[in-house]
């Protein structure tokens, strides 16, 4: 039997990025130009996991039983999973992700959770959309869910 665990972060903290607008390009110096565009994609050669990006974040931490009830393809790359989740004090809002703690993976997940609200309001089930990689928890989630012929995964959230 798998098992995991999801965390919903309580509230997302400033912005991940900057809009800029047309007018305001057009304004812009060279100089700054160049700036936002060599800042925009230098990537640091460490590597971080989701937990370590994540730490600043606040989360609501309300841990609860859940079970893998439905995995489906949504594109050649992408798996749709959808989590039952047991505990009625787990809530989350609209673009909020999940912290995916899988027994037996040492690496923590952060996935977003791609259905509404309303969706564990009145069924108690939340779905996420999760990319196929090499990280361990996406692979465990490609490789290792099947519903088919009744199977289910027992998972925890949080």
């Amino acid at each position: 039997m798998a098992c995991a665990a999801v965390l919903a972060p309580a509230m997302l903290r400033g912005s991940v990025g900057a809009v800029c607008t047309q007018a305001a390009l057009l304004r812009a110096t060279p100089s700054a130009l160049r700036h936002l565009t060599l800042t925009s994609i230098m990537k640091s050669r460490r590597k971080t996991d989701h937990l370590e990006r994540t730490a600043n974040v606040l989360r609501h931490e309300v841990v609860s039983a859940a079970k893998v009830c439905g995995a489906a393809p949504e594109s050649p790359s992408v798996k749709r999973l959808r989590l039952l989740v047991a505990d009625t004090d787990f809530t989350f809002k609209a673009g909020q992700w999940i912290d995916f703690f899988i027994p037996g993976v040492s690496v923590v997940g952060g996935f977003s959770i791609c259905s509404s609200p309303r969706l564990l309001e009145q069924e108690r089930i939340i779905e996420l959309a999760v990319k196929h990689t090499n990280h361990p928890p996406a692979l465990w989630i490609h490789n290792q869910i099947s519903t088919e012929n009744g199977q289910t995964k027992e998972v925890a959230t949080r």
